[in-house]
């Protein structure tokens, strides 16, 4: 009977059939396997393209910002100079002292340009400062914070004439005003145009507290200055 059994055609395509499927299973595991390693391959490639788009849209997004806020900048300058109605020369801070960081700079234009020796130089806020040293194509200017800075001062409101001058600790004081005279915290100080450098009425900045000085015979004010020192890039300089 066995022997029968084992020469029989149904037990070999039994055996036939196991055989199939006992490496059919080995063959299948390996093809998933295989495809699983490939997916896997793929979207590591895929993760590794997009961390790379998603870093240049950040970059090319940081970019737009700091392109819209130049451009806000320089609408801020062009009302300015409008609204003064001077000849003025267009200019880039290029350097500073760090020696001397609230004191100075250095822009990009010069005699060359049109830029003279105490040109006012603005910024959309009002005054910054002077030009000291003019060369060929860049210039040195003092700021109106430089302990070294004067020019002459008025209230807006009253007319009151004073003397500007710079404190060296990033504000600006107004000396000279008549003891008797009411000099208000906010009051706004611009040029007077009487120390025949700088154009009459271009802003200052404001009066932050009032004080006498030391022989009784005159009040000072401490002015916060309306353009910042420190955060300018790009500037003015009426010729």
């Amino acid at each position: 009977m066995t022997s029968l059994l084992l020469f029989s055609p149904s037990f070999f395509t039994c055996i036939k059939n196991f055989s199939l499927r006992a490496f059919s299973i080995p063959a299948g595991l390996l093809s998933r396997t295989g495809q699983y390693f490939c997916s896997k391959r793929e979207l590591a490639r895929e993760n590794s393209l997009l961390h790379k788009r998603v870093g240049d849209l950040s970059l090319e997004l940081e970019q737009f910002k700091e392109t819209q806020k130049e451009n806000e900048r320089l609408r801020a300058l062009l009302r300015f100079k409008e609204r003064i109605g001077f000849d003025t020369v267009s200019a880039e801070v290029i350097a500073r002292n760090p020696n001397d960081w609230i004191g100075s700079f250095v822009i990009n234009k010069g005699s060359a340009d049109g830029v003279r020796k105490n040109s006012a130089v603005c910024s959309a806020g009002g005054l910054l400062g002077k030009v000291v040293e003019p060369g060929e194509n860049t210039s040195s200017v003092m700021l109106i914070t430089h302990p070294s800075f004067k020019a002459g001062g008025m209230l807006e409101d009253t007319r009151i004439n004073g003397i500007v001058v710079g404190t060296g600790k990033g504000t600006a004081r107004m000396l000279y005003l008549p003891v008797d005279a009411k000099v208000p915290e906010g009051a706004v100080v611009v040029t007077s145009g009487l120390s025949r450098i700088f154009p009459k009425g271009i802003t200052i900045g404001r009066i932050v507290s009032v004080g006498k000085s030391k022989t009784g015979l005159f009040q000072y004010a401490v002015i916060k200055t309306s353009a910042d020192s420190f955060g300018q890039e790009e500037v003015l300089c009426i010729k």
